[in-house]
């Protein structure tokens, strides 16, 4: 197809002439090149998401629309279906690839509270029947203690929810820019392998417990260092390196309190001095 030109008639006062000037150079097909390459160039800006900068400020921006103090603003966080949260939690289980290229400029809020919720109510549930398992062999009448379950609820949405927030605190503070939303969801999908971990951990035996809290503690902690290094990488040597202390840190108190708290149960029996060596978190002398 041939270019147009658009031309215009100009009159002077002085005499009758016709002068024809070309335009073509600043609209028309001109135009739509200069705009098509703007376009790719804001569009190739968004091709690293979950840290990229610019990325990064349209996730924190998502509300602007709402105030913050209306169910809308918060609505817009929930809006993901089944099929997304699942995708997002079997990706933290086999953390092979980016996180980011299963959330992409859409973090939610929705799969961390509920996931973590799940943890919490499966470590009491859980806990309760595998101290009740450990009490039956030593004889013993077992009492359910339901302050283990405010215990969990608050060491799970600490950990879910505070220590993400210090840790962005502490990279923005760096420089590095991290997302808000895109922190928290991390974090919060973290929690996946503790339910699979929190189910197996109702086996009788010390070693099997042991052996399931490091996989879990391995995978997670995997899963939040390989997705948080590019922006810990962007901050001094340093500097990343006490955060990435920290981070594993947490991880592993975590681990250890789960542990300590849910995973641990006295058996005694009526024959010899009892013992299979299991820590008690539900006391009590064998018959």
């Amino acid at each position: 197809m041939s270019r147009e030109q658009y031309s215009v008639v100009v009159e002077n006062t002085g005499r009758q002439e016709l002068e024809f000037q070309d335009y073509s150079s600043s609209s028309g097909v001109g135009g739509k090149i200069t705009s098509d390459k703007q376009t790719s160039s804001s569009s190739a800006s968004f091709g690293n998401p979950f840290y990229d900068p610019q990325q990064s400020s349209q996730t924190e921006t998502q509300g602007t629309s709402y105030p913050f103090w209306s169910i809308e603003y918060y609505a817009q966080f929930f809006d993901v279906d089944t099929d997304q949260v699942l995708e997002r939690a079997g990706k933290s289980l086999f953390p092979r690839e980016s996180f980011a290229e299963t959330v992409g400029p859409r973090p939610d809020l929705y799969g961390p509270f509920w996931i973590s919720t799940t943890v919490i109510f499966l470590l009491f549930v859980t806990s309760s029947i595998a101290g009740s398992i450990a009490a039956h062999i030593s004889g013993r009448v077992y009492a359910y203690d339901f302050k283990i379950l405010t215990f969990g609820a608050i060491a799970v949405y600490v950990y879910a929810f505070a220590v993400p927030l210090v840790v962005w605190i502490v990279l923005k503070y760096l420089g590095c820019r991290p997302g808000f939303l895109d922190t928290i969801a991390l974090y919060g999908y973290a929690m996946t392998v503790w339910i699979p971990v929190a189910i197996f951990c109702v086996v009788p035996s010390e070693s099997v417990r042991w052996t399931l809290v490091a996989v879990g503690f391995a995978i997670s902690g995997f899963f939040i260092t390989r997705n948080l290094y590019p922006v810990i990488s962007q901050a001094e040597a340093k500097a990343a390196r006490l955060i990435i202390i920290f981070i594993i840190a947490a991880h592993a108190a975590l681990a250890l309190l789960m542990k300590v708290e849910f995973f641990s149960y006295e058996i005694k029996t009526s024959f010899g001095d009892g013992g299979n060596g299991d820590g008690g978190s539900d006391g009590g002398d064998g018959n």
